[in-house]
Formats: C-alpha cells, structure tokens, sequence
C-alpha cells in the first residue's frame, strides 16, 4: 500500500491537505469525504480493506479542518457551495490519476451531505456513491425560530460558536470516544454559526432535489444516531429514482458506524457492496 501526500490549491485561492492510499493494481478508485470537526486520516482501517480489494483510496481535510486548518481546526467555512466546488476538482484529479477503471464516492456524516449535494448538483460520472450517517435531515423539533435566529447570527457574527456536539454519541465503545476527544486534528468546540447554517441550507436542498438523485447508492446509518438524523437517509432512499439503491439501519448503532460495535460487518457491507460494482 503506497501512501501520497501532497496540497491543492482552491478555486478561491485556500490550500487543502490531500492524501492517498495506492492499491498497487487498482481495479477502481473512491474519493472519500470527511465528517464535520474530524479529518481523514481517521478512516485508515477502512482504506486497508478497500486497498485489499484493488481501490485506491483519496481523501482530503476539508476547509477548516485538520491540517488544512490554518492554525487550529475551528470547521469553519464560508459557504457549502465552495466545499461542492471542491469535491468536484479533487474527483477529477481522481479519475484522471487511476483512469479506465470505476470511480466511487464515499461521504460520512458532514461528507455525506456534501456527496448527497455534489451529485444533485454537479451530476458527476461515478460507479456508486457511499452515504455512512448522511446530514441530510436536521434533528426533528428543531424549532423554526432557533433556524431564524441561527440564519441572523450566521450573516452577522459567522464565527460564533453556535453548536456544540455530543462527542458521547459517536460511537457504543469508550475508548473511540476517548480517542476521538484527545485527537489534535479534531475539531470538538461549538461548531460556528456559519457552518451550522450553511449545513441546514444544504439538507434542505438535498431533500428538495431527491427525486433527482440517481446514481448506485448504498445508506447507512445507526437507528439511535445522535448526532445526524436516520430519517434523513430514508427520506434520500425513498425519493431517490436509483434502480440501485440500498439502505441498512443498524440496530442500536451510534454515528460512526466504522468505529462502533457493529464495524466489522458495516465495513464488510461497504467492501462488498462496492466490489459488487466494480
């Protein structure tokens, strides 16, 4: 397995920390996308599996987070729209890097939100799209009011820690937690209020253009999630006009299914279900 690192520069002239792991006779390749305050060196037990099955595996840290941080990460960025533009650059760098071969994308929590969007909008050509724990719905009774006041704070005072996550909910085993709060490159302070918002702006889109997603799709999600929304991924399977579609709950299951107590066979259904497409 080789390992790349390297930088890329954005549209908007931000400089992203990029990474790839090289399976040394890829068969297919699979941008991966990040969570929301994580980074993507976290996903290495399940870039090993891909590997083992001929995929090469790209990631990046998004804006605001990890080591594209400048400074610390604070998840801070502008607009969703600029991460959409993103994804669709470093996509293109993927297929053009292993060419000839099926190209997937793989977006958790945060990132499955961004994938969701980024085919909606962009229509990317990919050989199936992986959405674990997807943003896609907001927490049921999220009041309209909070939504008012959340939208007003975002325009005025962007920065404002608005939100803060239960790192608790991560996952059923103490030790992912533990390691997860006493990680760097790990965002764990009040999300700011520009994210928050930009994240709603962007679930409302996906629900509202559903019907409109129709690539190979594979959801999953933990039923008692706490930090996205199950809904949110059965509301994108039942809309979505995919002849290929699947979606698994995982009973009991928490947010980060591939760090949970269930990850052997969550990571077994990601590997099969993307070899079944190669």
């Amino acid at each position: 397995m080789k390992h790349l690192e390297t930088s890329y520069e954005t549209h908007d002239g931000k400089k992203l920390f990029l990474q790839a792991w090289m399976s040394d006779s890829p068969i297919a390749s699979l941008l991966l996308v990040h969570g929301l305050g994580e980074h993507s060196s976290r996903y290495l037990h399940l870039v090993e599996k891909l590997n083992d099955s001929g995929v090469s595996v790209f990631t990046f840290d998004g804006r605001g987070h990890g080591k594209s941080a400048i400074g610390k990460p604070d998840a801070f960025f502008e607009s969703y729209q600029d991460y959409l533009k993103d994804i669709d650059a470093l996509f293109g760098k993927v297929k053009s890097y292993v060419p000839g071969v099926p190209a997937f994308l793989y977006g958790h929590s945060m990132g499955g939100g961004l994938v969701a969007a980024y085919v909606l909008d962009f229509k990317p050509q990919a050989a199936g799209v992986i959405l674990s724990s997807p943003a896609i719905k907001e927490a049921e009774g999220t009041s309209k009011a909070l939504i008012a006041v959340g939208g007003i704070i975002s325009k005025f005072s962007p920065r404002f820690k608005a939100l803060k996550l239960d790192a608790s909910k991560i996952s059923r085993i103490p030790a992912e937690v533990e390691k997860y709060l006493n990680d760097p490159l790990i965002y764990t302070n009040p999300i700011p209020a520009r994210t928050g918002n930009e994240l709603l702006i962007m679930m409302r889109s996906i629900q509202k253009k559903a019907t409109e997603f129709d690539l190979p799709v594979l959801l999953i999600h933990g039923s008692e999630d706490g930090l996205t929304n199950p809904k949110g991924s059965e509301i994108l399977y039942e809309k979505a006009k995919s002849k290929d579609k699947t979606l698994k709950i995982f009973p009991g299951g928490y947010h980060e299914l591939i760090n949970d107590t269930d990850r052997e066979a969550v990571m077994g259904l990601i590997i099969n279900w993307v070899k079944g497409r190669i």
